[in-house]
């Protein structure tokens, strides 16, 4: 991640020899750091640039040299890399791995891939979602084309090459777009994410508060602001890289609220991975309690760390007292996981701001708020456009629940007619 003199975060994609790999960059910044694209995007692209040059390594295929006589894929190796996308990097690495063993054993590389494949196949612990892979195979069918179109474009090109290389590009297009894996795969499963129990919370929050026995941190800087970033998720529903950017300076003490500002590419952010703001900016109404524990936490123990003084960005590395970086923050819920291994699968930064909405929802029905006003006002805590049905995605338990309690309404009515 290169951060240029405007702040500007430039995501590049390095070979093995630490350069950056030259036809991937002049793709990521000819086609979508062109058009205006975020660095997120631009990541997403080179990330996938990456997995598909890593399936070609498992393939043993030379791209360029196919390209010279106006060839791509075939139809058994894009049916390949669908397999292949539809895996963890960390997977595909130790794939490749594997490969490059039983090679020097000289034994096809080619048959040694299809037993990885088919050890891994039925594996569905192993797979990304649906979407995921989805989005990897159209921006691998994105920079073929670019490559494809680039050699065309050049002049004194071979009008049979020419040929060759537009029906190519169509066949490998066409049949990558067929075999996009569907969403529905993760959408039709009863156990999509939800929100946590409110048991668990009640045991989370027992194990993070400092004074307890059964805290998995030691130092005392750490006690403290790990306690305080679950309850600011919790409290306000944040997304990770809303929290990373909050600055002591966004908080209004006497009037109890935080902002939530926009800040892309923002030049006194010293992380080159800047944790971004995705939603909308907005002010969110804090409670007392709330806003007193992060106010001795300022005062007491962020205060205490020497680098902290340098920037006034709230949440801060024990040690060095830079900003908090999203690995670090991601820790904080991987020591969580060994507190708790019944729930290694659902404790991450993001699942409290499904918890925070399945509150909310609870909120509103004992208020008795109604479905349009509570919308909007849901729209704006979490920075979403009034028009948007992300809420959907958060508010599943709640639907869950109210649908489950109606069922059993109506079949009590029911048997009730039934025996009078």
């Amino acid at each position: 991640m290169i951060v240029t003199s405007s702040g500007e975060r430039l995501p590049i994609l390095l070979g093995r020899d630490g350069l950056p790999i030259f036809e991937p960059t002049v793709f990521s910044l000819s086609e979508v750091r062109s058009k205006n694209r975020a660095s997120n995007t631009i990541d997403s692209y080179l990330r996938s640039v990456m997995v598909f040059l890593l399936f070609l390594d498992l393939r043993n295929i030379n791209l360029e040299e196919r390209l010279i006589v106006g060839q791509l894929l075939s139809l058994g190796e894009i049916e390949e890399l669908v397999r292949i996308c539809r895996l963890p990097v960390e997977k595909i690495h130790s794939m490749l791995d594997e490969v490059q063993v039983v090679s020097k054993q000289t034994i096809s590389s080619v048959v040694s891939l299809e037993k990885l494949r088919k050890r891994s196949s039925n594996n569905d612990e192993m797979r990304i979602d649906g979407s995921s892979a989805a989005t990897r195979l159209r921006n691998i069918r994105d920079y073929l084309k670019w490559l494809c179109l680039s050699r065309i474009s050049k002049h004194g090109i071979d009008a049979s090459l020419r040929s060759s290389l537009e029906s190519s590009i169509q066949y490998t297009s066409n049949a990558i777009e067929a075999r996009l894996p569907s969403g529905a795969y993760n959408h039709s499963r009863i156990d999509q994410r939800e929100g946590l129990e409110s048991e668990v919370v009640s045991l989370i929050l027992k194990v993070i508060n400092p004074q307890s026995q059964e805290t998995p941190w030691s130092d005392e800087h750490s006690k403290y602001r790990n306690e305080l970033i679950i309850l600011w998720l919790l409290n306000c529903g944040l997304r990770r890289g809303e929290l990373l950017n909050i600055r002591i300076s966004d908080l209004n003490f006497r009037e109890s609220t935080v902002v939530v500002v926009r800040r892309a590419d923002d030049l006194s952010d010293p992380r080159a991975n800047q944790p971004k703001v995705k939603t909308r900016g907005r002010e969110i109404p804090l409670s007392t309690g709330l806003l007193d524990k992060t106010s001795a936490y300022i005062m007491s123990h962020r205060s205490a760390i020497r680098g902290a003084r340098k920037h006034d960005f709230l949440f801060v590395a024990s040690g060095s007292g830079l900003p908090l970086s999203t690995p670090s923050l991601n820790k904080i819920f991987t020591v969580l996981k060994k507190k708790f291994p019944e729930l290694a699968n659902q404790l991450f930064p993001h699942i409290l701001r499904h918890t925070w909405n399945d509150i909310f929802s609870e909120e509103m029905d004992k208020n008795r708020v109604g479905e349009e006003q509570e919308k909007k006002a849901r729209s704006y805590l979490m920075g979403w456009s009034e028009t948007s049905g992300t809420a959907a995605t958060y508010t599943r338990r709640h639907i869950r629940k109210k649908a489950q309690a109606a069922s059993l309404q109506l079949q009590k009515n029911i048997m009730e007619r039934n025996d009078d």
